[in-house]
């Protein structure tokens, strides 16, 4: 059986790093025990983890809006795919399978829908 990628395994790899960078950086920004070993610098990190405390912002509430923000800038990244930004002047890009064969039109869109329908954003 001769498997392969397809749009919605794009997508469901998109859904997943939104989902795991939500929660990394969540924890991160709320958690003062945390490891930011990852980050460049952790001063920033500390600051908000302190203005967050000092405000009584919790973890969940914090996940939502970065949620929304990566789901934005995953939608943003497929409209640029789509030909809908300033890019599409200088020439398109396009996502193509092993063979070489274009997964589709109408990415941001799409992504939307394959939020939708697996749950991860209400209709």
């Amino acid at each position: 059986m001769d498997l392969m990628a397809t749009k919605d395994d794009l997508f469901e790899d998109m859904a997943r790093a939104m989902e795991a960078w939500s929660t990394t950086a969540s924890e991160a920004l709320t958690d003062p025990q945390s490891d930011l070993v990852w980050v460049d610098d952790e001063k920033p990190y500390r600051e908000i983890q302190h203005a967050l405390a000092a405000a009584g912002v919790a973890r969940e509430t914090l996940a939502k809006v970065l949620s929304e923000c990566f789901r934005g800038l995953g939608h943003s990244f497929l409209v640029a795919m789509d030909g809908g930004t300033a890019l599409a002047e200088k020439g398109r890009l396009y996502v193509v399978d092993e063979h070489g064969r274009r997964i589709g039109e109408g990415l941001h869109d799409d992504f939307v829908g394959y939020l939708m329908d697996t749950g991860r954003l209400p209709k």
